[in-house]
């Protein structure tokens, strides 16, 4: 099999597992809203938002090193699981350390046991067998795929069952823990690599990954600090909600396009030395990931009151205005993505980290200025401004290592999937049937999804199909679908 359909095929399944493990998720939030308040998710979210700080500080990048890497021994896996190691094992104890001091500055001493349950999950998953990344490399995500599964369905017994029986939050902290160990148990099953103390390699991982912790310090401070704000400002119950529809938001990043453009960084590592190619690949790379981005964006914009009815309840519809404005942060998302894979492809990690301190900096200089009066304003500005660093950054990236007449070609082949987003957000609009919300939701995303498409085609007959990206997305799109047709016909 060609690396080609190795890494389509890799991006389909890794899709698909996610895909599932929402279907999964989505019974665990339809329920768990339902029996618990957003006070409850508010006192959890501030466990997360600590722990995850802390957290930062051992962002090592050891994956992605593992992934770029030419070829990669026993010696380099045990040296990644060593730096990890030891990195994580600190952290636990500080974290541990930390709890009371946490608990005390939110005046809620239920914190403490959360964030000592968080921290002993945390070692026990230093245990996982750094196998996997063979897998990982070869494109044989089979095996991680029924494991990640797996451990979704059993976090989702456990919070569901503690959510029914006590209604009490620790049906969101326990259900994440036993997805932890699971998959840390799980792991020697899909490869039985047994990980031992060794540091051998380590001077030549910490030159890439030197960069990586400052840098994730950075990143998860610019996406998370407006998290603690809202937290200082508004108390527990506007947290639980800004927390939860920010989560929900942040899906399909998380569960579809993240996925769906993983085993790129493999591929596009491959070719980095042929210019020409690799600047076609990369802006249809771009656009293929931007035909998943925004539609969703749209749909879930103008769908977010029919969308929370339905995910969460009547009690969290005063806040589905954030619902909708947290979804432009998908396009964020990928356009920063986009440039980071580029900068992870030429090794150049400390670009990013100098990004991140600027995009930091701008960013909350300007939400420290407009203040924290008014919950939509304040998210509204948080979004906009994010989105407008990324696309700069983006632009600044592409155009420096691949031509500005590149970017520019990227860009104008970006306009179809735009303009098509937003007008079928129209049409399912304006062809609602006011029904039950369930047939609703069906019927509009039919709607939606057939004039996405219609749009599409019409766009690509009359101009784009002059172009080089959309001339190579239309043969990989009808080379897909004959294989489809033929693998029908054998059988």
């Amino acid at each position: 099999m060609s690396r080609a359909k190795q890494g389509v095929l890799s991006s389909i399944l890794l899709v698909l597992e996610s895909m599932s493990k929402k279907l999964v998720g989505l019974v665990s939030t339809l329920i768990l809203a339902r029996v618990l308040v957003p006070d409850d998710f508010g006192l959890v979210a501030i466990s997360a938002l600590f722990i995850g700080f802390v957290e930062i500080f051992v962002q090592t990048g050891s994956q992605q090193y593992l992934l770029r890497a030419e070829k990669v021994d026993r010696d380099i896996i045990n040296t990644s699981w060593t730096i990890n190691f030891i990195l994580k094992t600190s952290v636990a104890i500080v974290l541990a350390l930390l709890a009371p001091i946490v608990a005390s500055y939110y005046g809620d001493n239920r914190l403490i046991s959360i964030i000592y349950v968080f921290s002993f999950v945390m070692f026990i998953s230093l245990f996982a067998s750094p196998g996997p990344i063979y897998l990982r490399r070869e494109q044989l995500y089979g095996k991680i795929v029924q494991l990640s599964l797996v451990a979704k369905v059993f976090g989702v017994i456990v919070a569901v069952s503690i959510a029914l029986i006590y209604e009490s939050y620790w049906a969101l902290v326990l259900g994440q823990c036993t997805g932890t160990i699971v998959r840390a148990i799980g792991s020697y099953f899909i490869y039985p690599f047994r990980p031992s103390l060794c540091l051998k390699n380590a001077k030549e991982q910490w030159s890439f990954s030197g960069w990586m912790i400052p840098q994730a310090i950075l990143g998860y401070s610019r996406t998370q600090l407006d998290t603690f704000l809202i937290s200082a400002n508004f108390g527990k119950e506007a947290l639980g909600s800004y927390h939860v529809m920010k989560y929900l938001a942040f899906i399909p990043s998380s569960e579809l396009i993240l996925p769906a453009t993983q085993p790129l960084l493999v591929e596009l590592a491959k070719i980095k030395d042929n210019k020409h190619y690799f600047a076609l690949q990369y802006n249809v790379t771009f656009i293929i990931t931007m035909c998943l981005a925004l539609p969703v964006t749209a749909y879930m914009y103008f769908h977010q009151v029919l969308l929370v009815e339905i995910l969460l309840g009547d009690k969290w519809l005063a806040y589905s205005n954030l619902l909708g404005v947290f979804v432009c942060l998908i396009p964020a998302f990928v356009m920063l993505n986009q440039a980071r894979r580029l900068l992870m492809v030429h090794a150049k990690t400390k670009l990013f980290f100098y990004y991140e301190a600027i995009a930091f900096s701008i960013l909350y200089g300007s939400l420290f200025y407009v203040g924290f009066d008014d919950l939509m304003l304040f998210s509204a500005i948080r979004v906009g401004i994010e989105n407008l660093l990324c696309f700069v950054f983006l632009l600044l990236v592409a155009s420096y290592y691949t031509s500005s007449q590149n970017t520019f070609k990227m860009l104008i082949g970006l306009f179809p999937v735009v303009f098509a987003s937003y007008i079928a957000g129209i049409v399912s609009v304006s062809y609602s049937i006011n029904t039950h919300y369930i047939a609703e939701l069906f019927f509009s995303g039919l709607v939606y999804l057939i004039t996405f498409i219609l749009l599409i085609v019409f766009q690509y007959l009359l101009v784009y199909r002059f172009t080089k990206e959309w001339q190579y997305l239309y043969g990989f799109t009808s080379k897909g679908f004959k294989a489809i047709f033929n693998s029908k016909k054998s059988h």
